[in-house]
């Protein structure tokens, strides 16, 4: 693909498709998130409490000797925590801000890059969570940091230039300069800011639990970096 067919950075272009045309890999995530919190609300509090035990970023099990855990369990919940949910209303809404930007990143960078994607933004999320909170008893859980990630892989696809056949994403050095960007990203960290200082993320089905704040800007770190590093490989692919 030739640098004068797509501009500054040689990305490759996205086909426009329609709006509520999602990809299969976006639906099947939404489906798991929703199956696994319908069969933990249905399996009751040992089911829930279970998924806390096995499941849950928890920081104290990084730091703590003799944490009760499952061994191993502290590294593969970077990534298993955002498959939980605290409530219906927390699921709600990472699903709504998964299909909106899911679909944008999933149609450019197709279904394994979505979900190597997700799962990036879920451990830089994480990685944030703990570092925060490095070495506190706090149940941390939800597709938040994914989510976050998403958004932030979407915003140089949805402020692309317009050429022939579709758009071309911004590059970095393009996205730092692209005004709508900015303010889009800046009302995006006001909100986050806001709804972690009201603690408005979500609620679990135990009280000293959560995601909030720390874990959507990393996530949204991730998401960018991530997003420009699977781009790359998708135009090396082609």
């Amino acid at each position: 693909m030739s640098e004068s067919a797509n501009g500054p950075g040689n990305w490759r272009t996205g086909v426009p498709q329609p709006v509520f045309n999602a990809p299969w890999s976006v639906l099947a995530l939404i489906a798991v998130l929703a199956a696994i919190h319908a069969a933990l609300q249905y399996g009751g509090q040992s089911w829930q409490s279970a998924s806390l035990y096995l499941f849950a970023l928890i920081p104290a099990r990084f730091t703590e000797a003799g944490f009760p855990m499952v061994a191993g369990s502290e590294y593969w919940s970077l990534i298993t925590y955002a498959f939980l949910h605290g409530d219906w209303m927390h699921l709600l809404f990472n699903g709504l801000w998964l299909l909106i930007f899911g679909t944008v990143v999933a149609r450019y960078l197709g279904h394994l890059g979505f979900f190597g994607l997700c799962a990036m933004a879920a451990v830089t999320g994480g990685l944030a969570s703990l570092a925060l909170h490095w070495g506190t008893i706090v149940f941390v859980l939800g597709a938040s940091g994914a989510v976050s990630g998403l958004l932030g892989a979407a915003i140089p696809i949805m402020y692309g230039r317009r050429v022939a056949g579709g758009v071309r994403p911004l590059s970095p050095g393009e996205l730092i300069r692209s005004r709508n960007a900015l303010i889009f990203m800046a009302i995006w960290l006001a909100i986050t800011l806001v709804s972690g200082a009201t603690g408005w993320t979500g609620n679990s089905f135990i009280e000293e639990s959560g995601i909030a704040w720390e874990a959507h800007l990393g996530g949204f770190m991730g998401g960018i970096a991530g997003f420009y590093l699977l781009a790359r490989r998708a135009v090396r692919a082609d």
